[in-house]
């Protein structure tokens, strides 16, 4: 917020631009107009500034001072064609030369192909896609899906979640309070959404239920998820929102049992379950 109601110049600003070659000068302009995702300002502060990338190509990122590293983690897990690729480059490129953006006027020739290619490789009765640019607005799109759903069959009621601890399903206010995150803190962000309901997930490494054996411990992880439901009410339940591979957790594998007996439940009491594949699927 600028004070100009007595200066009007006071909202002007010198333009000064960091040079791009200026590593010092780069780090403070962040720290001066950035808010940097996934970071603690105050500590960044203290380091200096962030770490600045200037190029990447295959599994590498290089940055501005020219030290190289090793993109362990494929950006976010789903950068799996590499870094710096011609030919999705050029894609992208052709895309925004015809249509850059398209909201109203339906789709594009590119976004049914797209669509078309997806249904034939998809397994099942998935025939349909509906795009979004990231997996937290995908997961936020999927759960108002659930509750229209509902609506539009005559359930009014059916307006809560259950999702499960340890998940990561986005980082917008809604997104962040399914599964809760260890790595999240949402003291920030109280009170939580009334229509988060959360369980425990299996896990026999560190098994909450005192199971016995990895089935055991699946079967009472899904005995949760029912419970869950009958507590809450069978009629105030949307959807259950799960990864079939829990990432947060370091890529924890429930037992073969556990996911067959949650779909069980989900139709037992007619409740949408969505499977959050944005890291695993690719």
């Amino acid at each position: 917020m600028t004070d100009s109601a007595d200066n009007p110049s006071s909202s002007v600003k010198a333009a000064s631009l960091p040079a791009a070659n200026d590593t010092a000068a780069l780090r403070q302009a962040a720290l001066d107009h950035m808010y940097i995702g996934m970071t603690n300002q105050t500590l960044l502060a203290e380091e200096g500034g962030p770490l600045i990338m200037e190029s990447a190509d295959g599994i590498y990122v290089t940055d501005i001072e020219g030290n190289r590293y090793i993109d362990g983690i494929s950006g976010m897990y789903f950068r799996n064609a590499g870094h710096g690729r011609d030919e999705i480059a050029k894609a992208v490129y052709d895309q925004l030369k015809s249509v850059s953006m398209n909201v109203y006027a339906g789709a594009t020739p590119k976004s049914i192909q797209l669509a078309a290619r997806l249904a034939e490789i998809t397994p099942g009765d998935l025939t349909r896609t509906f795009f979004c640019q990231g997996g937290s607005e995908a997961n936020e799109s999927s759960l108002k899906m659930a509750q229209a759903y509902h609506v539009r069959r005559g359930d009014k009621g059916r307006f809560k979640v259950i999702s499960r601890k340890g998940s990561y399903h986005g980082s917008t206010y809604g997104t962040m309070w399914l599964g809760g995150h260890p790595g999240f803190p949402r003291t920030d962000y109280q009170p939580r959404p009334a229509n988060v309901v959360t369980v425990g997930q299996p896990h026999y490494y560190h098994d909450e239920y005192g199971s016995n054996s990895p089935e055991q411990n699946g079967e009472r992880a899904a005995q949760a998820i029912e419970d869950a439901i009958i507590f809450e009410g069978p009629d105030s339940i949307s959807a259950v929102i799960g990864e079939p591979v829990t990432q947060p957790l370091g890529g924890v594998v429930p037992p073969p049992n556990y996911w067959p007996m949650v779909r069980e439940i989900c139709d037992k009491y007619g409740v949408l379950l969505i499977f959050d594949e944005v890291i695993t699927g690719f």
